[in-house]
């Protein structure tokens, strides 16, 4: 009891950081009547939950964390990269990183989590290092969709009044392992998803690479060396994408992760917002000054919303370099 009276009096006493404004051009307009808030939710991605580096009592606390925010949110979503790594170990271990994973969630959390596949969830992309032919039983997106409870990578649901469209931001690459771009089936779902949303009903997009980010400039090193791995930092699709969803100005929000980066950029009257990890640096501590946390999104009921960027007060066990 202690413990959760400690963090939650850190957390309010400013362990929270991060509170960024409004979307749309009704920042600012806090006086507006009809502007109550609809949803709660946590973004939460890039666990990379593994054996090593203590990252299970990393995981075990940041859901802790969550679970005692005084305010609390409706549900949590899971950005993707859930596991430390299955693109390039064999079986067994992907195995024993799943089995850490639903642990933790069934020994910590008790609030609702939908989930969202990322590239390191998925088993045996690379084939080389993984030493896989890619016909094995659950190889590619299988296990992982098992393991997360999804029928397929891309889905919907509703909740307050907004609409969630759920992107499987992953095609296989046989130089990369993986590229970001939906492919075609997917590319008229959300298409038609869009159109058949009412006009009047708020739209927040989920997916874990990035449509839009300036955090790859963070990367610019290794680009240079391996210019090949644009298409595994954002979406190779962004510009058709951007053109289908300004199509529809009931598209507010687009979440994202992988990057291990926290930002915020407004394009076309949607914003773009990108979580830091649960992991910061691979559980070797922050990266490029990103602590280790999550977001907390408030949706309200006139298409705006208010995002918090919340460090859980994570310690590594050393420090790690990039």
């Amino acid at each position: 009891m202690m413990q959760r009276r400690e963090a939650v009096k850190s957390l309010v006493a400013g362990g929270a950081t991060g509170l960024v404004g409004l979307s749309g051009p009704a920042a600012g307009a806090e006086s507006a009547p009809a502007r109550q808030r609809s949803v709660r939710l946590v973004h939460l991605t890039d666990v990379h939950v593994q054996p090593a580096r203590s990252a299970p009592q990393g995981l075990a606390q940041a859901i802790r964390h969550i679970h005692w925010l005084p305010d609390q949110p409706d549900f949590i979503l899971n950005g993707g990269d859930a596991i430390g790594d299955a693109l390039e170990v064999g079986a067994d271990e992907v195995a024993v990183q799943w089995k850490l994973w639903k642990a933790a969630w069934k020994e910590h959390g008790t609030l609702p989590v939908r989930n969202c596949l990322g590239n390191h969830d998925i088993w045996g992309w690379n084939k080389a290092k993984s030493k896989t032919q890619g016909n094995e039983s659950g190889w590619g997106k299988q296990i992982a969709l098992e393991q997360l409870e999804l029928e397929r990578g891309y889905y919907r649901f509703d909740h307050g009044g907004w609409r969630f469209l759920i992107l499987d931001s992953l095609t296989f690459d046989e130089e990369t392992a993986y590229r970001a771009e939906l492919d075609p089936a997917q590319f008229q779902w959300l298409t038609d998803e869009l159109q058949g949303t009412p006009p009047e009903m708020p739209v927040a997009v989920a997916s874990h690479v990035p449509i839009l980010t300036v955090g790859t400039v963070g990367f610019s090193h290794e680009l240079r060396k391996y210019p090949q791995a644009t298409r595994m930092l954002s979406h190779l699709d962004a510009a058709e994408l951007l053109m289908l969803l300004r199509r529809f100005p009931n598209v507010k929000l687009c979440l994202s992760g992988h990057t291990h980066l926290t930002e915020h950029v407004m394009f076309g009257g949607i914003g773009f917002v990108n979580s830091g990890a649960v992991s910061g640096l691979w559980w070797k501590g922050d990266f490029l000054h990103t602590d280790e946390g999550y977001h907390v999104i408030d949706l309200y009921s006139d298409g705006t919303y208010q995002i918090q960027y919340v460090s859980y007060g994570w310690q590594a066990d050393g420090p790690g370099q990039r």
